[in-house]
Formats: C-alpha cells, sequence, structure tokens
C-alpha cells in the first residue's frame, strides 16, 4: 500500500471519529438541557411507595416502622348511595342534613284536637290524601304560595279523636284538607277564583304525591251566588248619630269616649271591644258638631245587647256635648224609633240562628269581612 493511501485511509478514520464525538456532543448537551427545563427534584411516589411527596405532607412508611395501632388504623368508609331527589331537598334546605327534616312517622301522638277552621256551609274544601304522613309546617308552606283573593284555610285529620281540625305546623297528618270561602262582602266566589284554586290545590297533591277528591257537588258557584244573596240580607249596620248645637273640643270627646269605655286605635277610630277583644261598637267624629255610632250586626253576638249598650253611651255623649240624638237621615231619634230598631234586630238575629250562623259566631265573622 503506498503512502497516499494510507494517507487517505488515516484522514477518513480521523474524520469518523470527529463525527462520532461531535453526535456524542450534541446528545450530552440535549440531555443538559432536558434536565435544566423538566427535571424532577424529588423521588416518583408512585415508583417508590417509600417516598414522600415534596413538602412534607405525607410521611414515608418505612419497613422498619413499627405497625399501626388500632387507633391509628383510619376507620373505613364505605361509600353511600344518596337519594338525587332527598339531597336535592335537603341541600335546598341550607344543608341541614336529616336534623332539617324530622321523622314524621315518630312524632308524638296528640291527645288533643284543635277546632277545625273549615266548614261546608262557607267553603269549598277539597282533600288530598297521601301515603306517606305530611307535617303540618310543610303542607302550609305550599298553601302559602296561592293566589289569594279571598279567605283560604287548612285543616288535617287528627287521628286519636277520629276529626278534623285546624292545621298544627309540628304534627303528622295522612290526610288534609283545603277549602275556600265561597262568599265574603266583596260578593261571591268567582269562576277565576275557583279556577285558580283548583288549579293550585292539584299542584300541591302532586308535590306531596298524593291524590284529591273534590265535592260532589255539580257547581260551587250556584252554590256561592245562593249563600250571598241570603247573607245581603243580614248584613246590617245601625247608627245613632249625636249632633251637638256647636262645635267641641278634640279633648272633649276623647274623655267622653273614654268614660264610656271606647279607645282611639291606630285608624283615628274609637272602639269598644268586649273582653275577647272583639269589636262591640265603634265610634267616630262625623264632624266638629257630631258623632256617630255604629253596631256591624252580623259581627256581634245577640247576647251583648250592643243596640241597647249604643243607645245609652249615645245619650251620655249628647248631655256631655248638649246635642241630641238623630238617625242616618237626620230625623230625631227618641225611644220608640229605637224600639222598632231592636224589633228588626230580632228578625235578623233569629234567621241567623235558624241557618246555624250565629251573629259574632266564627263562621259569621269570616262570612261578614
Amino acid at each position: 500500500m503506498s503512502d497516499l493511501q494510507l494517507g487517505l485511509l488515516a484522514l477518513g478514520a480521523l474524520a469518523v471519529a470527529g463525527v462520532l464525538m461531535f453526535n456524542k456532543w450534541q446528545e450530552m448537551r440535549a440531555r443538559r438541557e432536558g434536565d435544566k427545563r423538566f427535571g424532577s427534584t424529588h423521588d416518583d411516589v408512585l415508583l417508590d411507595p417509600g417516598a414522600a411527596p415534596a413538602g412534607g405532607a405525607g410521611k414515608a412508611v418505612h419497613e422498619n416502622s413499627p405497625p399501626p395501632t388500632e387507633q391509628q388504623v383510619p376507620e373505613r368508609i364505605e361509600p353511600v348511595w344518596r337519594d338525587a331527589e332527598a339531597a336535592a331537598s335537603a341541600d335546598a334546605a341550607g344543608g341541614a342534613g336529616a336534623d332539617a327534616v324530622p321523622d314524621v312517622r315518630h312524632l308524638p301522638p296528640r291527645a288533643d284536637a284543635k277546632p277545625a277552621t273549615l266548614d261546608a256551609r262557607i267553603d269549598f274544601i277539597a282533600e288530598i290524601i297521601v301515603e306517606e304522613p305530611l307535617l303540618g309546617t310543610h303542607v302550609i308552606l305550599e298553601v302559602e304560595k296561592f293566589a289569594r283573593t279571598r279567605n283560604i284555610d287548612v285543616d288535617g285529620f287528627h287521628e286519636a279523636a277520629r276529626t278534623w281540625e285546624a292545621l298544627d305546623r309540628d304534627a303528622a297528618y295522612e290526610n288534609v284538607r283545603i277549602g275556600i270561602q265561597i262568599s265574603d262582602r266583596s260578593g261571591p266566589l268567582r269562576a277565576e277564583e275557583l279556577d285558580a284554586f283548583q288549579t293550585s290545590v292539584n299542584t300541591v297533591a302532586k308535590v306531596f304525591g298524593g291524590r284529591v277528591e273534590w265535592p260532589a257537588e255539580q257547581s260551587p258557584l250556584a252554590r256561592a251566588a245562593e249563600f250571598d244573596t241570603f247573607c245581603a240580607g243580614l248584613d246590617v249596620q245601625i247608627g245613632i248619630n249625636v249632633v251637638a248645637t256647636a262645635p267641641f273640643a278634640d279633648t272633649k270627646l276623647r274623655g267622653l269616649a273614654e268614660a264610656n269605655g271606647f279607645t282611639r286605635e291606630d285608624d283615628g277610630v274609637f272602639r269598644r271591644r268586649d273582653d275577647e277583644g272583639a269589636e262591640v261598637l265603634r265610634m267616630r267624629q262625623a264632624s266638629p258638631a257630631a258623632v256617630s255610632f255604629t253596631l256591624d250586626v252580623p259581627r256581634v253576638p245577640r247576647e251583648a245587647a250592643a243596640l241597647a249598650l249604643m243607645t245609652q253611651c249615645a245619650k251620655r255623649f249628647a248631655a256631655g256635648i248638649d246635642g241630641k240624638l238623630v238617625d242616618d237621615q237626620g230625623k230625631a231619634l227618641n225611644d220608640a224609633g229605637i224600639a222598632a230598631i231592636q224589633s228588626g234586630l230580632a228578625t235578623i238575629y233569629g234567621r241567623m240562628e235558624a241557618a246555624a250562623l250565629p251573629a259574632g259566631g266564627a263562621l259569621a265573622r269570616r262570612v261578614f269581612n
């Protein structure tokens, strides 16, 4: 082999060695760059069970560590399937959990029932029957959502007493009933009011998974109109006026009113009430020189003898302000006129009692309101 060939072979070997060394240098440089950018300074806790997470959040368990004691072994918590509807109810209640909705099936029995609020004579009543007991407060919360244009009440069936009672917020019921009053001083129940009531009752029954039993009557609107006509003939207010010869001071009015058992209330009207707080008579200043006494006949019990009491008070006022008694037409009112009024009152009281709607009773106060 000639010197030229040996020289070329040596140069080729040097070139190959140079390329290999350059490639090795490039590889080492790339590795250093990768470690610098993406390298980790802590052990992999997934590959090495004995390694602790960075920051000291965990504690390594070594082979030489003593076995955990009974107190150190964490209690196993089994997964629990939570009913979605119950969970939503609990969350809506503010996350209070089971304490927010007591188990109504274990409420203690109650011996005494309270008087019922609904009466089929003056209410259109729907009964809701459910499979699971309802807490009274839950029913009340739903009924409070009703559009109210007139009186709506709720009763619950007291199982122990076997009777209906005014709904108790803290009691459990399997049967409840909701009623709307068919007549009051605003007139008889109207078709749109009835439709809204029936829709709301059906909604409540659906909420509680129950069914509704409606009255068998053909038309509550016809009954409402008939009952309203009857009540219109009983809706009487009697007035006695005392007219003075000259205007009198407010202090004089107040002094005479209080001496006769009247109290001026927030609306500026003087009222005389019975021991239960129910209004018996009303009195107001009709002009600078006159006062008016009013008896709301259907709302005051017959035994209160309210006409006689009003006449007595009016005569005392007349003596105190130098006035005279007159009726609503301004005619002088004497004992004969008062006797005629009393006779008419007796007729009204008799008709109300015959209809089991005595004056001043709970039903009468609801109807004439």
